[in-house]
């Protein structure tokens, strides 16, 4: 029986969900080229030794951010070069969650919401780590996007690693004195605040698209409603290192939300996958029509030239000489260059060996047919 993925659910019934549904170009695409991933539409490559010796003919992968099988070494190769960087020193998890009652603002601005909320995010953790009473430093900040909760439902949210200390202005390594970094509460409404009056000057100037059927008065009674609410600021326990966590984000940066190994069951007008809920912390099984299922998957397909990642602090580029400053005084070598990690050297890692199976000699990619078979 042929495996269930997305590639091959959206290969038999695409078709039929775009006479019944139209989505924006840039999902299309998305939609289009997960549908042909690893298949004759995308022409294919052979794996050659110096001496000739061909060991496979093999199908190109769409190499789209959102694809769950071909994002592997795209993933990988962000993980290390992301725990490169991280200070050895403890670092807190914190999650900032847009409200749900946004989320038709999210959808009809998707592009202007993603700056605001990474914007409003990274600002009000820059004014606790300015301020004395907490760090009076410059800690490194990662910050990653998810847009998702884990039924595929709209669920938007920002990642932020943050390290316990950071460079004063004097450039010496300090710690915070207490554990928790930042207080939550405070955290929280500095945060309400910042993203609310972004959304508010955006409303003020025009650059904010109001749903269907919405005027500006209701968006202004709205924005107004959620500075009373209680907004979702989530600081996990505080972590020895930050690797395990950069794992974690890894799945996701690379490959999109979605895993093929929760597709459970499919037939002629549905499929069943599985899920870990948030709310009886059991693993749940959702029965959706595909139209349905694909109207799910394409609202968390990244926007094209949107980074879904973002360093702040001492982790951005353009700070390298103080975040080995920092690292020299945690006793770390400076940071490495950034690596482009080979496929054959992943492969290996991975108990695949990357050699002829006739001569022992390394392999190669090779272009051997550019489009086997034209869209």
């Amino acid at each position: 029986m042929e495996a269930l993925t997305i590639q091959r659910m959206l290969a038999d019934y695409l078709p039929d969900v775009l006479q019944v549904q139209k989505f924006p170009l840039y999902q299309h695409k998305a939609l289009r080229k997960l549908s042909r991933c690893r298949t004759e539409a995308l022409g294919g490559h052979t794996q050659r030794c110096p001496e000739g010796h061909v060991n496979g003919i093999w199908y190109n992968s769409c190499k789209h951010r959102a694809c769950p099988q071909c994002q592997g070494l795209a993933s990988e190769e962000w993980l290390r070069n992301t725990q490169s960087i991280l200070l050895d020193c403890p670092h807190h998890h914190v999650i900032f969650t847009m409200p749900e009652a946004l989320n038709d603002l999210w959808r009809y601005n998707r592009s202007l919401m993603i700056d605001i909320l990474f914007k409003a995010t990274q600002e009000t953790l820059q004014k606790f780590a300015k301020d004395p009473k907490y760090l009076a430093a410059t800690p490194g900040m990662l910050l990653v996007l998810h847009t998702w909760g884990r039924n595929l439902s709209l669920h938007p949210h920002i990642h932020a690693l943050i390290s316990h200390g950071g460079l004063d202005d004097g450039g010496k390594w300090v710690e915070p004195q207490k554990k928790s970094l930042f207080p939550q509460e405070p955290v929280m409404m500095v945060f309400r605040g910042k993203l609310l009056e972004m959304v508010r000057q955006s409303l003020k100037k025009g650059s904010l698209v109001l749903p269907f059927e919405v005027n500006m008065d209701e968006v202004q009674r709205l924005l107004i409603k959620q500075r009373k609410k209680h907004w979702v600021v989530h600081f996990c326990q505080r972590y020895d290192h930050a690797k395990g966590v950069a794992k974690y984000l890894a799945r996701y940066v690379k490959g999109g939300p979605f895993r093929n190994q929760q597709l459970k069951a499919q037939s002629k007008t549905q499929l069943t996958f599985s899920y870990q809920s948030h709310q009886t912390k059991q693993r749940e099984k959702l029965t959706l029509s595909h139209e349905a299922f694909v109207q799910r998957l394409v609202q968390h397909v990244p926007l094209p030239r949107k980074q879904t990642c973002r360093y702040s602090g001492l982790y951005t580029s353009s700070q390298r000489e103080k975040l080995n400053q920092a690292r020299a005084q945690l006793r770390q070598k400076p940071a490495p260059p950034k690596i482009e990690l080979q496929w054959s050297d992943y492969l290996k890692e991975k108990g695949f060996e990357a050699a002829c199976n006739v001569c022992g000699l390394a392999l190669h990619h090779e272009d051997a047919v550019s489009n086997l078979k034209q869209a």
